[in-house]
């Protein structure tokens, strides 16, 4: 395989250089890139969904659906089945609001026309080396709640309120209200890689301050973490597998256009949890 830096802050382009399995040690050198970059683009060989399953293989466990075989998912807007909202999403990480986010994603340009809708990356582990660190310090004795829906779906415009007591995920009366939980705001990832768990889209605010001083703080890291020149927008091709670490690179969606895209995703997570919420945002209709 070869290697390229992206035109970015971090990441890398991975070219690889036959559609065979990968040897023990083309997989150990995969790991070692994903660990460092959090983010990878690989291109030069026919990735079929088989190949896509197997460059995840050894990152963790895949969630199956119910019969067992891999979760597909599609992100899409080739008909009304995607997996993802529609319009332009602010940076996040995805099941950010669940105890267990996924870990690991990964999306395979399937049909793809040029100029369609970019995807935009931005790290949040790389951001801990440019904030004082004395704000650093602080934050890794703090929590922070992370919510799907900050404002109130029913009423646009009002903040959502964090129940006192969350009904777990998949038990009776379990639903949007309660698509919340806390994460400390910094920890590491399955390498021992850093991130500072906050995201525009989800994270309510950080505890043991007055809301004032959270949002005061919340807007001095996205400041950090969403400047221009620390965010890589991919501009998919057809053939494109983009790979990241979940925990630790944050992702989001411009204004989207109609030229088509139709992405194959798979992910790695701990336990299964996406049907759930699947059936239960679109019995609300919110995907």
């Amino acid at each position: 395989m070869r290697v390229e830096p992206l035109e970015a802050a971090f990441g890398a382009c991975v070219t690889l250089e036959s559609d065979g399995p990968l040897d023990a040690r083309e997989r150990a050198e995969l790991h070692r890139l994903y660990a460092r970059h959090g983010l990878l683009v690989l291109r030069g060989s026919d990735i079929t969904p088989a190949r896509q399953l197997a460059l995840l293989d050894g990152l963790g466990r895949i969630e199956p659906e119910r019969d067992g075989t891999p979760l597909l998912m599609e992100v899409t807007n080739q008909h009304a089945r995607s997996a993802a909202p529609p319009g332009e999403l602010a940076f996040h990480y995805d099941y950010a609001y669940d105890p267990s986010p996924v870990r690991t994603i990964s999306m395979f340009g399937e049909r793809v026309a040029e100029g369609a809708t970019p995807t935009r990356f931005a790290s949040s582990s790389t951001v801990l080396e440019r904030l004082p660190r004395a704000l650093v310090d602080s934050l890794r004795r703090r929590t922070a709640s992370h919510a799907c829906f900050l404002f109130r779906p029913d009423a646009p415009g009002v903040r959502s309120q964090e129940p006192e007591s969350i009904i777990p995920r998949g038990q009776p009366g379990w639903g949007p209200d309660h698509y919340w939980t806390r994460h400390p705001a910094i920890f590491a990832n399955a390498f021992g890689v850093e991130t500072l768990f906050v995201c525009e889209q989800h994270t309510d605010r950080i505890h043991g301050m007055t809301r004032a001083e959270s949002d005061a703080i919340l807007a001095e890291i996205y400041a950090a973490m969403y400047a221009p020149d620390q965010i890589y927008d991919h501009a998919w091709r057809e053939g494109d597998l983009v790979m990241w670490d979940n925990w630790t690179v944050q992702h989001a969606r411009p204004k989207p256009n109609d030229l088509p895209r139709h992405l194959r995703r798979y992910h790695v997570a701990d336990d299964d949890r996406t049907d759930l919420y699947l059936r239960v945002g679109r019995e609300h209709g919110f995907v």
